[in-house]
């Protein structure tokens, strides 16, 4: 699948959704917290160029911080997805853009 597109972002985030509810409703009936890490932030590019780089940046920051903390042999060790997708931000509605209703 092209990890560029929309629908693969959306496919992840579907992912997302089932698993990390199917694990929440696994530790309430367990009465237990569910361990996670969630980063919601907005970031303004100045042009395509910029977006690529940060993109480049970013995978390798990744690349490098997975290979220094994944132990695949940790005794109790417990493996974590890491989601990480980008998206342009939905325009604020104006006041101008509302659909009217025809009369």
């Amino acid at each position: 699948m092209d990890k560029l597109s929309a629908s693969y972002l959306v496919a992840l985030a579907a992912r997302v959704v089932r698993e990390v509810g199917r694990l929440l409703r696994k530790s309430d009936e367990l009465n237990k917290r569910l361990a996670t890490l969630s980063i919601d932030t907005e970031v303004r590019f100045g042009s395509a160029e910029d977006r690529a780089a940060f993109s480049n940046e970013l995978t390798a920051a990744v690349t490098s911080l997975v290979a220094r903390y994944h132990d695949e042999s940790a005794p109790g060790g417990r493996r974590h997805r890491l989601l990480i997708g980008a998206y342009p931000a939905p325009g604020e509605p104006s006041g101008d853009s509302k659909v009217k209703e025809a009369t």
